[in-house]
Order: C-alpha cells, then structure tokens, then sequence
C-alpha cells in the first residue's frame, strides 16, 4: 500500500515539474510502469523493464510514423 501512494505522489510530482507535457507524462508513465517492474526478479524483471525503456522521441516517431 505504501509503495502504491509513494508511486502515485511520485507521478504526481513528475507531471507537475514537467507542466503536464506529453513527455512529461509519458515519462511518469514510463516510470509508473518500470516500479511496478521491480517485484519481479532476475530475467522476468528485465523482460519487465524492457517492455518500458523506449525514449519519448522513439515513441513519437513510432506514433507518427515517422522515420529518418
């Protein structure tokens, strides 16, 4: 329980520095996300964190369709 407010003030805090921007909050996504990653252990923990490591540019490209 204690772990799930301080996640959530956390994100709370992250999306308040950052003004609510989309990177902004797809960051306190990306984070949200990783935490919960960290129950897990050994080669499932990092599948978990993998699933959550692409940079807010890679995303917009990848949502754009965009590419270079």
């Amino acid at each position: 329980m204690k772990k799930r407010i301080f996640t959530s003030i956390s994100i709370i805090l992250v999306a308040i520095q950052t003004s609510c921007t989309t990177k902004g909050a797809y960051e306190a996504f990306q984070y949200n996300h990783a935490s919960a990653c960290r129950e897990y252990r050994g080669q499932q923990q990092d599948d978990c964190l993998a699933n959550y490591s692409q940079s807010f540019e890679d995303y917009q490209k990848e949502r754009t369709g965009y590419s270079e």
